[in-house]
């Protein structure tokens, strides 16, 4: 360090040794006498901490470029001056930003601003911009800048300016509350690095705990099923090795930003103790940038990430072909289950098995699970593609099985009863059951069966949609969605149209699923503007929602099948759960979700004991006992 203070590696100094033994300051200019070598000048142990604290790091691999041309050892690079195209250690961007004030710096990834860095750009601002070399002395409150005496005297004429005396005893009290606040922000990110310490300790013996369970359960199980268990131990283990990993990065992250706060306060201490007002003042605008980058890491939400093991103790004694675990990782997760293949031997090219299915043996305080059972047949073709599902007076229920061409009737206990084929080998669509005649739609046509399968008619459709989804309204009418043409047409036992309803002043994309409450009122999911329309039988709107309230905080939905309750409550699946909403059509509650073991809900339908039917994508079927009074 030269004894104008400013610093240089000693190489850099060496090189600047004139032939009479004297170096001059490449930043002030003075001119000192070295006859006694460089290596006598006074040592600036602040630089060398931190070129230090730098080298520790293991993965450092660039170095700085003026070290590496002077001989000396390699020295890690921080910054790189895009001007010069150079990578430069603490004390030569120092050096470096100092002399060339209008290069341009940045610093390398995996660095941060820290003591040195501040003093860089403490160095460069209480030079004029406009004049390099020469310091400032007044404040402009018109541009709210610093200014040299000559800017002050020309371009600043007219400028309303201050003293740095005056403007520095202004800028103190300030500075001293942004360095309160830097204390404050540094507790809290040392209160988070605690939490984030617990939270890791809270996933460790949550893990010892499942492991325990997983364990337990094994013991009470045939051999079949040891491979099942070690794989979800496996993704059990996988899950909370990068939960850990995600906590560690979140904990380095505010272990380097509380490095940096108390590094950055020691120096703004050190310039409040100097008196040095041209620093003071230029010292709040670097402390406010501090400020700023002392944001919080993201840290995973530990109750929402944290797993939790569900035993299906009921499904023990069908272990050949259901899952005995289900995994789930935190509340809005999907649940992660181990499949075990179907013992269905298809006669064609071969159907994918269905993945088994764990439903949640209590899903919530207003759902409760019956049972559920596998819609896949032993002529199956392919995995079951449920797309429409009705349930008639007697308690049958009736879905239709598109990729197979199939409408598949079982009791409301999932016992198999009939398959109905549509003539033309037709595939089956949306499927409604009214005054004991089931209506099907497939393409542009409409069908309309005996429950034995016998047809009773087939009627052309209106437009030329891909599909039409059917709802029935008692036993008087089967309403069909019209899709893009956003109307309802309605047929009556005997085949003929009784009326057509379009909503009034209404102007939709496409109709898909619908539902006919108790009172007559259509409640459709518009496809194309993700909303739920609600409208009487004279077409006039009653309700329009498009997004949801939870927690305080607006949703958008996107509404597929809907059904209505025997209370003409609303119940609305999404991709992975199902909504209940009000008759009026206000957001209720959320129903189900994939904690409670839904796996893609398709259509759903509520049978006459008021207990809710849903297809799901694995091609099963899960009934629910509801209560939502």
């Amino acid at each position: 360090m030269l004894p104008c203070a400013h610093t240089y590696c000693q190489g850099c100094l060496e090189k600047m040794v004139r032939s009479d033994r004297k170096v001059q300051c490449p930043e002030c200019r003075e001119v000192f006498d070295v006859r006694g070598g460089v290596s006598k000048l006074k040592t600036n142990f602040h630089i060398n901490s931190l070129m230090d604290i730098i080298m520790s790091k293991e993965n450092e691999k660039v170095v700085c470029s003026w070290c590496a041309t002077a001989g000396r050892r390699e020295t890690p690079a921080v910054a790189r001056c895009k001007t010069c195209i150079k990578c430069l250690c603490p004390p030569c961007k120092l050096t470096h930003g100092t002399a060339n004030p209008r290069h341009v710096l940045e610093d390398l990834p995996g660095h941060i601003a820290g003591p040195c860095e501040v003093e860089t750009r403490m160095q460069k601002m209480i030079y004029c911009q406009s004049h390099p070399g020469t310091l400032v002395d007044h404040l402009c409150n018109t541009c709210k800048s610093v200014i040299c005496s000559s800017c002050s005297s020309h371009a600043h004429a007219k400028h309303s300016k201050v003293s740095l005396a005056k403007a520095g005893a202004t800028a103190r009290p300030t500075v001293m509350n942004l360095m309160e606040r830097l204390k404050t922000d540094t507790q809290s990110l040392v209160q988070q690095e605690d939490n984030i310490i617990q939270a890791m300790e809270g996933m460790k013996a949550t893990e010892r705990s499942l492991m325990s369970m997983i364990e337990c359960t094994l013991a009470e199980v045939i051999n079949n099923l040891i491979k099942q268990g070690d794989t979800i131990k496996d993704t059990l283990s996988s899950y909370v090795r990068e939960q850990e990993e995600l906590y560690k990065v979140a904990r380095d992250d505010i272990q380097i930003k509380i490095k940096k706060a108390k590094d950055t306060r020691e120096f703004s201490q050190g310039v409040l103790g100097s008196g040095k007002m041209r620093e003071i003042v230029c010292l709040r605008s670097v402390v406010e940038d501090q400020i700023d980058g002392l944001q919080a890491p993201r840290v995973p939400d530990n109750k929402k990430t944290r797993p939790s093991l569900t035993v299906n103790e009921s499904l023990k004694s069908m272990l050949s072909h259901s899952n005995l675990f289900s995994l789930t990782f935190g509340e809005d997760s999907a649940t992660k289950i181990l499949a075990a293949p179907a013992k269905s031997k298809p006669r064609k090219s071969p159907a994918k098995s269905p993945l088994s299915y764990t439903p949640h043996p209590q899903p919530r305080q207003r759902a409760w699970n019956l049972h559920c059972f596998n819609t896949l047949l032993g002529g199956d073709l392919c995995v079951p593609n449920l797309t429409g599902v009705s349930v008639s007076s007697d308690g049958i229920i009736v879905v239709a099985d598109q990729d197979n061409s199939l409408l598949k009737c079982f009791t409301d206990y999932g016992h198999f009863t009939a398959t109905i084929s549509l003539p033309d080998d037709d595939d089956p669509c949306s499927v409604a059951i009214f005054d004991d005649t089931i209506a099907c739609s497939s393409g542009n046509r409409l069908y309309m069966l005996d429950m034995d399968g016998t047809m009773q008619r087939k009627l052309l459709l209106r437009g030329s949609e891909s599909v039409y989804h059917l709802a029935a309204y008692r036993d008087e009418y089967v309403a069909v969605n019209e899709g893009s043409m956003c109307s309802l047409s309605l047929y009556n036992i005997n085949g003929k149209m009784v009326d057509r309803v379009k909503p009034c002043g209404y102007e939709g994309e496409r109709f898909l699923f619908l539902a006919i409450n108790s009172d007559e009122r259509f409640i459709v999911a518009d496809y194309g503007k993700k909303c739920i329309l609600i409208f009487d039988r004279d077409g006039c709107v009653l309700a329009n929602c498009d997004q949801v309230t939870m927690n305080g905080v607006g949703q958008a939905i996107n509404p597929c099948s809907i059904c209505t309750d025997k209370d003409n409550n609303i119940l609305v699946t999404e991709r992975n759960r199902i909504l209940l909403l009000w008759p009026s059509g206000d957001f209720r509650e959320e129903l189900l979700t994939t904690a409670d073991g839904l796996l893609k809900p398709r259509v759903i339908t509520v049978d006459n004991c008021n207990n809710l039917v849903v297809t799901q994508g694995n091609g099963f079927i899960t009934v629910y006992q509801l209560d939502l009074s």
